[in-house]
This record gives structure tokens, sequence and C-alpha cells, in this order.
């Protein structure tokens, strides 16, 4: 008797436990379709946009830089393609500075997605299977990895995804680095980041100040980023889970704060 009534118990854990994966994984896909027709649509948008690059697949990688001054600040989306909101969230930014350009004081180029292969895949990596944050050149990249999806390429800045973001940064020099990556929901500086910077970052965004993310990260853009001979300011935005979209004014809000600091 004790095991027959266990069985249904048990029987229906799995099920509630399957369903809750099925709609998170609907979520998910629906948010990735939604960044997949947003980064289609960028091409004939009202934002003229350069084109710095090209993905492995021949995908345009998009820059546009607003403002003017002598700050300059990076901001790049869509390092990893199932994480589509950190793709919308930069978009985002620049749709609102191209309506609203009196907003910004300050210079800001803006990399809404720099891994279109992965978006169109909903993939972390790029379509050679490359970790684009694992391919960055410097003193820490390695060959070795343990998980496939940090996979960091043949050498450092293998991926023409990685060298046109390189390519971008000498040439322009940015200030300040801000990547839009999911889902640990925190800000991330680097330790020359301003306390007050990150504070007021916080307060709009509603996110926490995390100092370390918690585990190695070779060959990514922050370990390039330290070894420049110039100093730049860091911050790794982790938006929410990947099921779920964040309250992009309050994003927005955040980014306007770091490029106006």
């Amino acid at each position: 008797m004790k095991i027959i009534r266990i069985i249904p118990i048990i029987f229906a854990v799995v099920i509630i436990a399957s369903t809750a994966d099925t709609i998170s994984f609907k979520k998910h896909n629906a948010i990735l379709n939604k960044a997949i027709s947003l980064y289609n649509g960028l091409n004939s948008s009202n934002i003229k946009w350069d084109v710095i690059g090209k993905s492995n697949l021949n995908k345009r990688i998009y820059s546009k830089q607003f403002g003017s001054g002598d700050k300059l600040t990076l901001i790049i989306g869509g390092v990893h393609g199932d994480e589509p909101v950190g793709f919308i969230s930069a978009l985002k930014l620049a749709q609102f500075i191209k309506r609203n350009p009196a907003a910004i004081h300050n210079r800001v180029i803006i990399v809404p997605c720099i891994n279109p292969d992965g978006l169109s895949r909903g993939t972390r990596v790029n379509a050679r299977g490359v970790d684009i944050n694992r391919n960055f050149p410097g003193p820490t990249w390695s060959a070795d990895f343990i998980k496939s999806y940090n996979n960091s390429g043949k050498y450092p800045a293998s991926e023409p995804e990685t060298a046109a973001l390189i390519k971008l940064m000498e040439q322009y020099k940015p200030d300040m680095i801000i990547q839009m990556h999911q889902p640990f929901n925190a800000l991330y500086p680097s330790p020359n980041t301003p306390a007050e910077l990150m504070n007021k970052m916080s307060s709009l965004s509603e996110l926490e100040v995390i100092d370390d993310i918690g585990y190695p990260t070779p060959g990514s853009l922050g370990n390039y980023r330290v070894s420049q001979d110039y100093e730049v300011i860091g911050i790794t935005f982790e938006l929410c889970a990947i099921d779920i979209e964040p309250e992009y004014h309050k994003i927005t809000a955040a980014l306007v704060a770091a490029i106006n600091y």
C-alpha cells in the first residue's frame, strides 16, 4: 500500500517539473525569436548602423556612435547568442538615444550583437563552436577548456567576431567597456570602477553590485581589457534569467548614467 501511494506522488512531481521546464523553454524561445527578428531589422531601421565586420556565416556585425566629447563608452550586446536580452537591451539603448540625443553628454559606441551567428542559432557559441568571451588575446588565454561551450578557439582572436571588436577597440580606445549578459541579475565592476557610479547604476537598474563573478574566465574580454597599456573601466551587466525580460527602461537609465559619468 505504501508503494502504491508513493508512485503517484513521484509521477506527479516529474510531470510538474517537466511542465515547468517546457514553459521556461517556450518563453526563452519567444524572446529569442523576438531578438532574431530585431537583428534582421537592423539594416532597414532608422538608425544608420555602421558595419564593423562579418561573422563566420557572413552576418553583419553592426555598431553606431552617438554623442560628442572626449570620454567614450563602448557597450557590447549579444556576446552569447542564447542570452537574447543582452542584445535587446543594447538595441533599446540605441533607440532611446536616437529619440533623445540630448540625454547623453559624452560619446558612446554601441555594438548591439557581436555574435549574430550564435543569436540566429540560439547558442552561446558562434558558428564554429567558439565562445567569443574566451577567444580574446591576453595573458589568460588558453587553448584548454573543460566545457564545450567555453571553447576558446584554435588561437587568440581566431574568430572574425573577436577580431572585429578588437579592431574597434584599438581604433577608438574606449574609457569604459560595458558588456551585456544574462542571467545572474547583478553588476560586476572592475576594481577601478568608481563606487559612486556603481551605486547609481545599481539604484537605477535595481541590480546588486558584486565584486567577483566567482569563477575563472580565461580569454575573456575583461582579461583582454586589463592587458591594454591604458586604463579602461569595465562593467559586466548580468541581466535576468533567460526566460524573462527585464524592465528595459531601468537598464537604459543605468547605461545612460554610465555614459554620462
